[in-house]
């Protein structure tokens, strides 16, 4: 059956502008809080690919009020060493044991349950008798809506019961596949399929669904994260503005000196989907059905990681700002986009010559 139903991206929309009380950007507060809890200072999740998020990405995040998800493509071994270090090991840390949170990417039960198995581990053997809950879990896979992640969100359910930390799960771009993993019992739900900036899903299967629109309808379902197609800072601006609690940032990231791997005597630096084949060859050693790309990309300078996630943070309060919205939660319900022609994309840019 054929839809004649439009759904927009974010090259497709503009924000409004609205009168605005708001004296300076600095009033405007991007602080985000979750029903089970959780809360971030900043909408910013960096994501869990490997060439962008380890841990020191992940500290960084935190340093900067967002959240960093600790990429799955490692052995499960690895994974124990990196909560261990993260924890426990004094020369890491600049916190006191009690205080961090932090956030790992798994597969589905059927496929990575050694990894689940030990994540849950310390959270039955190290945390849950003290009642702290600094660890949360995202559950990391293409398809969202699907059998395999209702499975993984069920089993983790039954084997610790009391934790309170944040489940997060995807990815999916639906709303009726949002609503499921809910139903299942997500806390949050990653939304995008195929706009991610090293992703070729849609090229290859011809599956997806434009970022901006699933956004807009999944977030009817519940806090949601918008995962890919955010090329620049504006387009993070516009996902929240439709309704996302917050965005994932990669290719932004890429580069960077917080991510894996970064070597400032380097001139480039390796970007790839976790669906490439350079992706695929490196965390399984052999590849099959490849759905991204890699690429290089230039090494960004010290500090570079900070810069990004300002620089971020500056376009959306700006946006804010010009919608009249001192609150990321107001912004949502306030907001005005807008559909635009083809032709205001080029006008969107600056185009004066040289």
């Amino acid at each position: 059956m054929k839809s004649s139903k439009k759904a927009y991206s974010f090259d497709d929309v503009l924000i409004v502008p609205q009168y605005s009380g708001i004296q300076t950007r600095s009033e405007c507060d991007t602080g985000v809080d979750f029903p089970n809890g959780s809360s971030m200072n900043i909408p910013v999740f960096a994501a869990n690919m490997d060439t962008i998020c380890g841990l020191k990405m992940a500290h960084q995040m935190r340093k900067l009020g967002g959240i960093g998800i600790v990429h799955r493509y490692m052995k499960p071994t690895a994974t124990h060493n990196l909560i261990h270090k993260w924890f426990y090991d004094t020369d890491w840390g600049d916190w006191e044991w009690d205080n961090p949170t932090l956030t790992l990417a798994v597969g589905s039960i059927g496929q990575d349950k050694f990894r689940i198995d030990i994540i849950l581990d310390f959270i039955k053997r190290d945390f849950l008798d003290f009642g702290k809950h600094p660890i949360n879990i995202c559950i990391d896979v293409a398809h969202g809506d699907s059998r395999h992640v209702k499975e993984t969100i069920e089993y983790i359910r039954r084997e610790v019961p009391d934790w309170k930390g944040m489940l997060i799960a995807g990815n999916t771009c639906t709303f009726e596949g949002t609503a499921r993993l809910f139903d299942f019992g997500a806390d949050m739900v990653k939304v995008g399929i195929g706009g991610g900036g090293a992703c070729t899903t849609r090229i290859k299967t011809g599956c997806g669904y434009p970022q901006l629109a699933a956004i807009a309808e999944c977030s009817e379902a519940g806090p949601i994260i918008a995962d890919g197609g955010i090329r620049y800072y504006g387009d993070a601006a516009k996902a929240l503005a439709a309704g996302a609690h917050a965005v994932m940032i990669g290719g932004l990231f890429a580069g960077t000196d917080c991510t894996p791997g970064w070597d400032p005597n380097c001139c480039e630096t390796e970007f790839r989907g976790m669906a490439s084949k350079r992706a695929r060859e490196a965390c399984a050693g052999f590849y099959e059905n490849a759905e991204g790309i890699s690429t290089l990309v230039p090494t960004q300078p010290e500090g570079s990681t900070e810069i990004v996630v300002k620089e971020l943070m500056e376009g959306v309060r700006s946006a804010m700002s010009y919608s009249g919205c001192s609150t990321l939660e107001e912004f949502k319900l306030k907001a005005r986009l807008i559909h635009v022609t083809e032709s205001v994309i080029s006008e969107n840019r600056p185009h004066i010559k040289d």
